[in-house]
């Protein structure tokens, strides 16, 4: 039978020291022991330190205090998921583990090769770092393994989804991230309070959401950085609900108090349920420029003109387009790399807005050249579709994070977990 408690009184005379101020007596206490596993003080601090550089956090007292209980519970989750793991023979590599720590690196600009001595400024061990990434690496293999490949989606359940998409046609869907802290006790409310808006405070002060969630929520969303998905509002907790509806795209809200306990919501995007309009989307674009100038100086504006439309209507397709680019030979001819269209001037957006792949756009005369846009990539951000794989992977990912959840409950429920 699982026993958690959290000896709080403990850990709040060594948590507002960092790890390298902490005293030697300190940092050795036994917070808890999880089926025979101890996890200390000095595990505790070290993990504080850097869910608040992960997540660009002020340093401060109040961070570290208010962390203490979900880092807890973090590192006991990880010692269960680790226990899992290595009861299927599931390790990580350290060929993976270096990958990763390549990839913290460029996440959080550090110089390759830096991860060590970065964290060592903020008092953080490399080995704190290692033992996060080794944990989270073991686990998606064994989800890989144990669960991924007995998930399955029905036809039924997919024409289900189908008929309510189309029933809903044109209603407003929110994509939302969440932090989530619940209220498990009333004696809880005041403290779950104040901790959600001192987090809200530093959101609206630049703070990054999506780090923020992976290192504070104490939701499942917290894994991916609090990220929901879209939902109609009806969909939604009433007391949520009612704060998201009618929101824009980048509408960060005030905490509101659901069911559970706190959450702090934001609308990253809107879009309407299987409506044709385009919304925002990220394009790799190429441009061809034919210049007008020489064609002045001979009168011959309208061949130039006309090879304008000619190579607008020719292009279908950017496979060839570097040999073409060498044949309308010019400084301003040639890739223009990855743009979000919502960004680019108003006239170019109107003419690509609508462009799929390979396609290009009617020639614009832009002062003394004619330029023709073609979009190589397209990535629709609010895109919607009642395809019937593209169902099947949404309703795939669902079950499997419902399944994840529900394991991991288990694993919990059935541990042997002490405090001292």
């Amino acid at each position: 039978m699982m026993r958690k408690f959290l000896n709080l009184m403990l850990l709040g005379v060594f948590l507002t020291f960092t790890a390298g101020a902490a005293k030697a007596q300190e940092v050795q206490k036994i917070v808890a022991i999880v089926n025979e596993e101890v996890i200390s003080g000095f595990d505790v601090i070290q993990r504080i330190s850097l869910r608040i550089f992960m997540g660009g956090l002020r340093d401060t007292r109040q961070t570290r205090e208010q962390l203490v209980p979900s880092t807890i519970n973090a590192l006991i989750d990880d010692r269960l998921k680790a226990q899992e793991a290595a009861r299927y023979n599931i390790s990580a590599t350290d060929q993976e583990i270096n990958a990763a720590i390549e990839g913290f690196e460029g996440r959080y600009r550090i110089r390759r090769g830096m991860a060590e001595q970065a964290l060592a400024s903020r008092n953080i061990s490399l080995e704190a770092l290692i033992d996060e990434i080794r944990v989270a690496i073991a686990w998606d293999k064994l989800i890989r393994r144990r669960i991924i490949p007995r998930v399955n989606v029905t036809d039924e359940e997919i024409a289900a989804e189908q008929e309510r998409l189309r029933s809903n046609k044109g209603k407003n869907e929110y994509q939302i991230r969440e932090i989530f802290m619940a209220v498990d006790t009333p004696t809880e409310e005041s403290n779950v309070s104040q901790r959600i808006n001192n987090l809200y405070g530093q959101l609206k002060q630049g703070a990054d959401f999506e780090k923020v969630a992976t290192q504070f929520s104490e939701g499942p969303t917290a894994a991916t950085g609090g990220e929901v998905g879209w939902f109609m509002a009806e969909e939604l907790e009433p007391a949520i609900a009612q704060v998201v509806a009618g929101k824009k795209g980048g509408t960060l809200l005030q905490p509101v108090r659901g069911q559970d306990g706190y959450y702090i919501v934001e609308v990253e995007n809107v879009r309407q349920i299987l409506s044709n309009q385009s919304g925002d989307a990220m394009l790799n674009i190429a441009q061809i420029a034919v210049p007008m100038s020489l064609a002045e100086k001979t009168g011959r504006q309208d061949s130039q003109k006309a090879l304008a439309a000619s190579l607008s209507n020719f292009v279908d397709s950017c496979d060839y387009l570097p040999q073409l680019f060498q044949q309308v030979s010019n400084p301003q001819t040639g890739p223009m790399g990855q743009a979000q269209l919502s960004k680019l001037p108003d006239h170019v957006q109107e003419l690509v807005k609508d462009l799929k792949p390979g396609q290009a756009s009617r020639p614009y005369l832009d002062k003394d050249i004619y330029r023709v846009f073609i979009v190589c990539d397209r990535r629709d951000a609010n895109q919607q579709s009642d395809d019937e794989e593209v169902i099947r992977q949404k309703l795939g990912r669902q079950r499997i994070e419902a399944r994840v959840e529900r394991y991991l409950n288990d694993l919990r429920r059935e541990a042997v977990i002490e405090s001292r």
